[in-house]
């Protein structure tokens, strides 16, 4: 068996386990892999005013989660490899969500998530980054189970953003010098920071 059938198998694994069970369970999952990403602004701006000693870390982590998704996910990865979308009345997976037929390799969301959870770590909100690495989980596991992605989309996200994460790391210092220590400048000039 080569990886990409042991990647057919664990998706179909979570869908069979997760997908077609009750009504609640679809539409936690749908929920889930769906929806819940839509509360991670909300989530920051919370954390922003809550905990002000860790602005810089969220700043950090959020370039992180940027730069990883807008430039390693959508400009460097797809041309290496085009992976479309599992194909589930191919493979005979229960579907609960239509998407469209474009790139599946690697996931937006799971590198944009997975930025953000390595960013924390990274820059040293520990307890943060494990409370995101939860989220984070939920929302991937359950976009797997639906059909949006298979198992190895999730992990090359992953894997897109540790080597962000990584650059945004080396040139920490010029982003607090020429992003982070303006935009507090701006936010204290009117009373948000």
């Amino acid at each position: 068996m080569n990886i990409l059938e042991i990647d057919q198998q664990v998706f179909l694994y979570l869908n069979s386990l997760l997908v077609g069970k009750s009504a609640v369970l679809d539409a936690l999952v749908k929920f889930s892999g769906i929806y819940l990403i839509y509360g991670l602004p909300v989530i920051l701006l919370a954390l922003w005013f809550l905990y002000p000693a860790h602005r810089k870390e969220l700043f950090l982590s959020l370039i992180a989660c940027l730069f990883s998704w807008f430039v390693v996910t959508k400009l460097a990865v797809p041309s290496i490899w085009f992976r479309a979308r599992p194909d589930l009345a191919l493979i005979g997976a229960k579907e609960l969500l239509f998407h469209r037929p474009d790139y599946s390799f690697p996931s937006d969301h799971a590198t944009a998530l997975f930025a953000f959870v390595f960013g924390l770590y990274a820059f040293g909100w520990r307890r943060a980054a494990g409370w995101f690495l939860a989220y984070t989980l939920l929302i991937v596991t359950a976009r797997v189970a639906l059909g949006t992605h298979f198992p190895l989309d999730i992990i090359a996200g992953a894997v897109s953003a540790l080597i962000g994460v990584l650059l945004i790391k080396l040139l920490s210092g010029q982003a607090i010098k020429y992003l982070y220590s303006p935009l507090i400048w701006l936010l204290q000039k009117v009373r948000l920071a």
